[in-house]
């Protein structure tokens, strides 16, 4: 009774089941979440907070950098988020308070749903620390390396989960959604 006084319920947000769903990859989810609340330390949020920075992103160099260029407008992360969402023959929203509601349920596939939430926090997760990478340690990467890491880090994540799916003649595991559509 006090706990419920102190703590009353309340709706969790929309954008709770983009973030917080089973099998979800903490390291992810966090970063995810982190970037739904918008509280990413972008160069626009330090700028606001008084900082002299440049306010260029520091993946294309051309535009102003904060949440919605940094993770969909830039033609760096573009090129990586488009590649996937292309192949799945997938037309996501735009905006990315649009897409924290899409990417819940994009498509009728349950596999496909699985994984392209899967996929959009480790694209979060790996534009957010090539972009610190790029700050601290004067270092880069291409798309499409990137690319290569979220593939790999995808394919070990799906392996023990279409394991443990079952095993029936009608049942279409997670990994072989993986390569029939993203990489055949």
């Amino acid at each position: 009774m006090t706990w419920e006084t102190i703590h009353p319920r309340t709706e969790p947000v929309f954008w709770h089941k983009a973030v917080w769903f089973k099998d979800h990859i903490p390291r992810h989810a966090f970063g995810c979440w982190v970037v739904a609340r918008n509280r990413m330390h972008t160069r626009d949020r330090l700028i606001s907070w008084g900082l002299s920075v440049s306010p260029l992103c520091l993946l294309c160099n051309a535009q102003h950098e904060n949440r919605q260029h940094l993770f969909f407008d830039c033609a760096f992360t573009a090129e990586i988020w488009r590649s996937y969402v292309a192949a799945a023959n997938l037309s996501p929203p735009t905006l990315f308070e649009d897409l924290l509601r899409w990417i819940v349920k994009p498509s009728n596939d349950k596999n496909l749903n699985r994984i392209m939430r899967l996929l959009f926090q480790a694209t979060i997760y790996l534009i957010w620390k090539e972009r610190n990478t790029r700050l601290h340690d004067n270092t880069s990467r291409s798309p499409s390396s990137i690319k290569v890491v979220i593939n790999q880090l995808m394919r070990c994540k799906l392996d023990p989960l279409s394991r443990a799916q079952p095993n029936t003649p009608s049942t279409i595991s997670l990994l072989t959604t993986w390569f029939t559509i993203f990489q055949p």
